[in-house]
């Protein structure tokens, strides 16, 4: 008679006991959370617009002259890096210190591993970039747009074309296939939180 491996045979006996231990949170108060998240980036996008303004503010004298080219290039590098890798790395450092958003905090959630393990860095970056609505967010289709026509400018290619575009209607995508998952999956979880092998939860477990 051949043994199964401990290692392997318990990995069901962990997943279901961290389903025994934490429920799943309700879709309803999942989107809750969404939406405040999404008061938050919109913060993140003004916020970073307004200092790519600035740069164009100072680098034309006061609005008394024109600005340089190269004012307009810090601008769009300042308003698209700066957004993106900021609410990046602002999800991701919160994520890992605590397991939530900002929008899964005030609506009482936390996101767990599904084997009931410690949520690893490779975990956290396959579930933000595993098409997570937060990145792929309707709101940041601007940002995208412009980074479509940076590319496409300077390099006149359709394959870059393709590709920049593509980002823009993942805005659209993701949000509707996180919500399409989550709704017909047992225990609510989103395409990104497959991808990782996460759930979201009741930070109160109740």
């Amino acid at each position: 008679m051949v043994s199964t491996p401990r290692s392997l045979s318990a990995e069901p006996a962990l997943a279901e006991m961290a389903r025994a231990t934490a429920k799943a949170a309700r879709l309803g108060v999942r989107l809750s959370a969404y939406l405040i998240d999404s008061v938050v980036l919109l913060g993140f996008i003004l916020a970073f617009f307004a200092l790519a303004g600035l740069v164009l503010l100072l680098t034309s004298d006061l609005g008394r002259e024109d600005p340089p080219d190269s004012a307009y290039y810090a601008f769009m590098g300042v308003f698209i890096g700066g957004t993106v890798i900021a609410w990046s790395a602002f999800n991701l450092a919160l994520a890992r210190w605590r397991g939530q958003t900002a929008g899964q905090y005030v609506a009482g959630l936390r996101t767990v591993s599904e084997d009931a393990r410690p949520m690893s860095r490779g975990r956290l970056l396959a579930r933000w970039f595993g098409l997570h609505p937060l990145l792929f967010h309707p709101l940041l289709i601007p940002v995208w747009a412009l980074f479509s026509a940076i590319a496409v400018s300077l390099t006149l290619n359709q394959v870059v074309l393709a590709i920049t575009l593509g980002l823009v209607a993942l805005c659209i995508v993701a949000p509707l296939a996180a919500l399409v998952t989550a709704a017909f999956d047992r225990d609510r979880r989103a395409l990104h939180d497959r991808l990782a092998g996460t759930i979201v939860v009741y930070a109160d477990k109740r």
